[in-house]
């Protein structure tokens, strides 16, 4: 089916001369140097992504520490219910039970809506380091002479020999760029 077409693609002998020799200027420029990039890491390891995740952690800590400490209420008065079921009339511990039911949809929807909040702020500051990043790529790739640079974590990369990484280079260059 498709996918003995695409491997039959792959083992073409001619697919692999124009992915081994493809540069803009034509195949006479001789074979592509290949890099790769693992932006994650960039992302975590730049000082640009350093601020971010200082910025995240100083918004959205004391919310996290407010709803683990609601977490904890609420798994204590599960346990004191158990505890104190059995001395319980019926009604007292259906009343017990709905009030704590009503106390897990409240935090549920906290979190809910904690969690929705840091991943909309994470997303908007990842995408102000993409640009800088870019830039950084592409400096490094013109200076190494690189023709193609893929991103390391992407799916259906299988290999990636490690002499081929230029994240520390992207990270210095948008580090000396972006104190």
């Amino acid at each position: 089916g498709q996918i003995q077409r695409n491997i039959q693609m792959l083992r073409s002998p001619t697919l692999a001369l124009i992915l081994l020799f493809a540069s803009p200027l034509g195949l006479a420029a001789g074979p592509a140097v290949i890099g790769y990039v693992d932006m994650q890491q960039v992302l975590d390891s730049s000082a640009m992504g350093k601020r971010a995740q200082e910025k995240l952690k100083k918004q959205f800590e004391p919310q996290g520490v407010e709803l683990g400490k609601e977490e904890q209420a609420i798994r204590q008065l599960q346990q004191t219910l158990e505890r104190d079921k059995p001395l319980m009339s019926k009604k007292q511990v259906d009343k017990k039970e709905a009030d704590i039911q009503q106390r897990i949809e409240d935090f549920q929807k906290k979190a809910m809506e904690a969690q929705q909040a840091l991943m909309k702020e994470q997303q908007k500051l990842g995408a102000a380091i993409i640009a800088p990043a870019r830039e950084a790529v592409t400096e490094v790739a013109k200076k190494q002479k690189i023709s193609v640079v893929l991103e390391g974590n992407q799916a259906g990369v299988l290999y990636l020999d490690e002499a081929l990484n230029m994240t520390d280079d992207i990270i210095k260059v948008m580090d000396k760029e972006n104190k």
